[in-house]
This record gives C-alpha cells, structure tokens and sequence, in this order.
C-alpha cells in the first residue's frame, strides 16, 4: 500500500469530524438514562395513619411514573417504626 501524504489542512478536517460525531453519538444514549436529578427520594417524617391511608396509597399509585424512591421514615413512636420498616 501507498503511503500517502495529508496535508494539515486535511487532517484537521478530519479530526474536527471525527470529533464532532463522537461528541453526539453518546449524547443522545445519556437521554434514557435516570441520572439523579430525575429521580425523587423521599424521606417520612411521621408514619402516621394519615400518611398510610392518604399519602401513602398516592405516591404508590405514580412511583414508577414519576421514579419515587422511599428512602428514609423518621417515627418517635415504635409501632409505627415497626409497621413503616414492613
């Protein structure tokens, strides 16, 4: 094989390409992906039976749609810790 010579004027153009498709190529991957801006944590403070008969039943019905996460329930009284640990 010839070996043939570039100018740097070509090989710039090149690399500016190449570059640039591979700038958005992965961009557009990124958009599926839950980062943790998208995602909503939740902590209960107070595992009331407010919270168990009305918050509770709404955030179950959208936690897959809207990416809810409980992580965290705060309770001075120990059966309610008990009953939010199940």
């Amino acid at each position: 094989m010839i070996n043939q010579l570039k100018s740097r004027r070509d090989f710039m153009k090149g690399t500016a390409a190449t570059l640039a498709g591979a700038a958005i190529a992965p961009a557009s991957s990124y958009a599926r992906i839950f980062g943790a801006n998208d995602r909503i944590r939740v902590g209960v403070v107070g595992f009331s039976d407010r919270f168990r008969f009305s918050l509770l039943p709404a955030f179950l019905l959208n936690f897959k749609s809207n990416n809810f996460e409980f992580v965290a329930v705060s309770d001075i009284w120990q059966p309610h810790r008990c009953r939010a640990q199940q």
